[in-house]
Parts: C-alpha cells; sequence; structure tokens
C-alpha cells in the first residue's frame, strides 16, 4: 500500500495518463466516422467495459448526432478507486482509496460519463462534493455480491438455496478463528464488493456484540488482494472471498483450477452500476450522455451484458446468462450499497481494525485495584485487566506500537513505547502478567493523563491511531490538579493536526462516571464504567477502534 512516497504518485499520473491514451485509440465506430465532433468520454468498471464498448460501436454504427454535430463515444476501462481519487482531486478534496492522492486532473481528462461498480462510489463521492455529478444516475446492469467458497467448502456451511445468511456468516467466522478458512477480499477502501463483505462481518457485530473480538479478528486475517484480477489468482480450496456474482461467473469462466460456488449474501447487496454524468461538462456532450445511456439501456443490447453474467437493472436476467454454480436464472433483489452512514461506519471499522495504533497504557496500581471486580468471589480489579491486556495484546497488528505505563501517586514508564516486535510483545506479555497493585492509595490520575498525552502528541505519527489507553478503578485523589485544570491543560495542548485521543475505561463500582466523561471530551475521546467482567474485553475493542 503506497503511503506518500513522490515516485508512486508520479507512476499513478503516468498509468492514468496511458489509460487515457488507449482510450482515444479505441474510438467506437473508428476515428475516421465523427473527426471534429462531440466526444464523449465514458470511464467504466473493468468488469463491464467491454459490454459496454460494445454497446458502444453499434450505437456508434447508427451515426448518432448532437444538434448537427457527430458523436464519438471512447469507453475506457478504469478503476473506480482511480476515477474516485481523480474526481476527488478536482473538487479540490480527498477520498480514502487505500493509494496516493493524485494532483487535480486536466479538464480534458475528466470524463464526461463515469460507470462504477457501485452507487457506493457516488455516496463516498458526495461526501467530497455534492455538486459532482448530474441528477438521475441510472443503473444500466446489477450483479448480486456473493461470498465466493469453493466447492468442498461450500457443502460444509449448509447455505439453503445458495444464501448466506448469519448462521453461514457465523460458520464462517468460528471457521476463521480456527484458522480452517482463511478470508481473501479486494481492499474494501477500492472495491464495493470488498466493502460488502467487510459489511457482512460489521453487520453481525450489531445483531451481536459479542462477536467483536471475532470481527476483529477476522478483518486482521484478510488477505487483501490489489484488484479482481490478484483475487482471482490467490484462490486457494480453502479460502473464501466476497465477489460479484459476475466475478465468480467469470472466475470459472477462465478454466479454475478451483472451481468457486457463489452464496448469495442475505441481507442482499447489488453491485448497480449507475450511469452517472459528470457535472459541469459541456451541455452537448451531456445530451450526448444522456442519448448513449438510452441506447445502453435498450432491451437490444441487454445480450451484450447478459452473455458476460450481468443482470438487468431490475435484477433479471436475458438469454445468454450463464447460470450454475450458484448464479440461477431467476430474478433477485436489487438493493445497492447507497447508505451514507453505513458506508462510514464500515470503513471506519475497517481503518480502525486494521491500521496501526500508536497506544499508551496506563494502569491503575493504587490498593484498590486488589479488590473484587464485581463483590465477593469475583476475580480482582487487576486480574481482570491482566487478561484484558494479554487478550487485547494479540489484536495489534504487527506494525503497531504499543507501551505501557503503571500510576499510583506518581506514573512509571514499565514499557517504553516501541514497535511492537516480537521482543516488545514478550515485554509487555511479561509486565502484564508481573503487574502487581502497590499499597499507596493516592491516585494521581490527572497528571499522568496530562503526561501521556504530552508524550503521544511529541511522537505524533501520521497514518495510526494515536491514543491514551488509561484503565482506572475510581478517580483523581492526589492534591495539586483540578478536574478544570486539566480539561483547560488537555484544551491548550489540542493541535487539531496532530489529533490525540485518551480512552477511559472505568473498572468496578467506584469510579466516578461523569468524570471520565469529561476528560475524554476533551481530546475527542470515549469513556466506558465497566461493572461486569465479562464485559471489558469487548469494551475495550470497542474504545480502541471507535471511529466517531
Amino acid at each position: 500500500m503506497a503511503r506518500g512516497k513522490a515516485p508512486l504518485a508520479v507512476a499513478g499520473i503516468v498509468a492514468l495518463i496511458g489509460v487515457a491514451v488507449v482510450a482515444v485509440r479505441a474510438v467506437a465506430g473508428g476515428s475516421g466516422d465523427c473527426d471534429g465532433g462531440i466526444r464523449l468520454v465514458v470511464a467504466a468498471a473493468p468488469d463491464i467495459a467491454p459490454a459496454v464498448r460494445d454497446a458502444a460501436a453499434r450505437w456508434s454504427a447508427t451515426k448518432p448526432e448532437v444538434g448537427g454535430d457527430c458523436v464519438q463515444v471512447q469507453v475506457r476501462a478504469a478503476e473506480p478507486a482511480d476515477v474516485a481519487g481523480q474526481l476527488a482531486a478536482r473538487a479540490g478534496g480527498a477520498i480514502n482509496v487505500a493509494a496516493t492522492a493524485v494532483p487535480s486532473p486536466a479538464a480534458a481528462d475528466v470524463p464526461t460519463v463515469w460507470i462504477p461498480d457501485s452507487t457506493a462510489w457516488l455516496v463516498r463521492m458526495q461526501a467530497v462534493s455534492r455538486e459532482a455529478f448530474e441528477p438521475d444516475a441510472l443503473s444500466v446492469a446489477t450483479s448480486p455480491v456473493a461470498i465466493a467458497v469453493p466447492d468442498p467448502l461450500a457443502a460444509t456451511l449448509d447455505a439453503a438455496g445458495g444464501t448466506a445468511g448469519a448462521p453461514q456468516v457465523a460458520a464462517l467466522l468460528a471457521k476463521v478463528a480456527n484458522k480452517q478458512v482463511q478470508l481473501a477480499a479486494v481492499d474494501p477502501r477500492r472495491s464495493t464488493a470488498g466493502l460488502a463483505g467487510a459489511g457482512l462481518l460489521y453487520d453481525s457485530i450489531l445483531t451481536d456484540p459479542k462477536r467483536l473480538v471475532d470481527v476483529v479478528k477476522a478483518y486482521r486475517s484478510i488477505a487483501v488482494a490489489a484488484d479482481q484480477t490478484a483475487l482471482d489468482k490467490s484462490t486457494g480450496p480453502a479460502q473464501v472471498a466476497p465477489m460479484s456474482e459476475q466475478a465468480v461467473i467469470a472466475h470459472n469462466a477462465g478454466g479454475p483450477v478451483v472451481p468457486l460456488t457463489a452464496l448469495t449474501v442475505d441481507p442482499a447487496v447489488t453491485l448497480d452500476y449507475p450511469y452517472a454524468m459528470i457535472n459541469g461538462k459541456p451541455r452537448a456532450n451531456l445530451e450526448a450522455a444522456g442519448r448513449f445511456r438510452a441506447a445502453l439501456t435498450a432491451e437490444g443490447n441487454r445480450d451484450l451484458f447478459a452473455r458476460l453474467g450481468f443482470r438487468a437493472a431490475d435484477g433479471s436476467t436475458s438469454a445468454g446468462f450463464p447460470a450454475g454454480r450458484g448464479a440461477a436464472t431467476a430474478p433477485v433483489t436489487v438493493k445497492a450499497l447507497a447508505e451514507e452512514r453505513k458506508i462510514t461506519d464500515i470503513l471506519g471499522y475497517w481503518n480502525a481494525t486494521t491500521a496501526p495504533s500508536r497506544v499508551l497504557t496506563l494502569v491503575d496500581t493504587t490498593s484498590s485495584m486488589n479488590r473484587p471486580m464485581a463483590g465477593a468471589g469475583s476475580p480482582s480489579r487487576l486480574q481482570v485487566l491482566r487478561k484484558t491486556a494479554t487478550d487485547g495484546l494479540a489484536l495489534f497488528t504487527d506494525d503497531s506500537e504499543l507501551g505501557l505505563w503503571a500510576y499510583a501517586s506518581g506514573h512509571q514508564e514499565v514499557v517504553p513505547l516501541n514497535p511492537l516486535s516480537q521482543g516488545q510483545r514478550a515485554r509487555l506479555t511479561t509486565a502484564v502478567a508481573g503487574a502487581k497493585a502497590t499499597t499507596a492509595d493516592v491516585c494521581g490520575l490527572y497528571e499522568t493523563v496530562l503526561a501521556a498525552y504530552k508524550v503521544l502528541k511529541e511522537g505524533y505519527k501520521e497514518g495510526r491511531s494515536n491514543t491514551v489507553v488509561v484503565f482506572t478503578d475510581g478517580t483523581n485523589s492526589k492534591p495539586g490538579m483540578s478536574l478544570e485544570t486539566l480539561k483547560l491543560e488537555l484544551e491548550r495542548a489540542t493541535d487539531p493536526t496532530r489529533p490525540v485521543r485518551v480512552v477511559l475505561l472505568g473498572v468496578g463500582p467506584d469510579v466516578k462516571q461523569q468524570e471520565l466523561a469529561e476528560i475524554a471530551a476533551a481530546t475527542g475521546g470515549r469513556s466506558f464504567v465497566v461493572t461486569d467482567p465479562e464485559q471489558i474485553g469487548n469494551i475495550f475493542l470497542q474504545a480502541l477502534i471507535r471511529t466517531s
């Protein structure tokens, strides 16, 4: 994944220019048929581009005109993520497509029509610029998102009617946790099928919050492919991946070593291939685009899409549709991924769980940590924290940075903040296992939080979640700093360009919830109060991956 290196940015620009040159040469109908007319540039997702190009050739053969000028259609295959990055730069913004940002393109390099694989791309772009597109981006084809499963494995999932619902997702998560199955996907930031797959796991959090640990482990274990071609090549007998039905059909048509079965997702998610006309283009170009859309969606051109495995906009199939291995000719429900909040939440969870973290953990070691967590017979608060920290350590990526402080009347660095190498993991595990409460009953919570905040801010790292995580079972009891003073100092130290969050987890019944909430709010963080030992591991993860 590119991370801000100039040579990669230049390479990306050259690649875009290369695509544009190819597009100019690949004129539907021949460049001699319409010299000096209206040039209609269409950027289409690579999977649907061949059908769009064939439809353009048919239409060009009718010698279309707008206002007496002939229309020359140029169709280029372009990854939706790359076009989205280009359009975002044109609007003066940015969109997270797991690639280096490109400079603002020249007007001539911006297509008049964009056919991405999903309305999700339009929703994401409109978060950058509400005026990016002309109204009414109608669908030209559809393909339901499926879980592509090797045939032998599909039989073990007991997927009734070729559909993967909540029970099948739970079964997959269990197999992933037991390392019986490998999840693979194109990065959800670059692929709608990948986004839908990540969303399927995200939905399982909403239905059962206790699955959060399994979902985080699943996200972290995904073999991320650069694009669909790479994903096809990586497919193995114990690997499942979110793909469109059409992608599964295309995969099987290529004579693969490992044939795949398409298990459609329940609830349904559909790639809907919207025909989006770019705002700000000349009126003649937009009129030509409107006429080409009518031709593209005409009944007479359905065969061009059907034979490649695409369905019509209403989810129905036509003659020539290559059914089999989970792809049936019966109509399917069309449900585009178009809810802005859900798209934002899914991407937020993906980014938070897969991006490296930079976390400084503060553990309260005052004498009260020896008290039972939830009454007589329950484990001590410190015992619960030991287990939580040990389990949580396994969920951080290897390129994360972690450190550990202990605090009572003052604070002590137990493990310095360093990259999470095998040695650093061992040091943290040993320190956590050996943690003991002191005899001190004075808690310098405020001073410790402020000191940790300043350390993270001074060493701030871009592209990471810079977070102070605080475990405490009580309140500040050390004289010298008030809550108002702490909030004022945090406010003074805040730098919007170098955000550091403070997340506080209050353990046990003695915590002052309002106090923790006010500290967290001063940094845009979160606070939680835990009274049930069974809750703390899940809440710890929620605190770390909170996206809003």
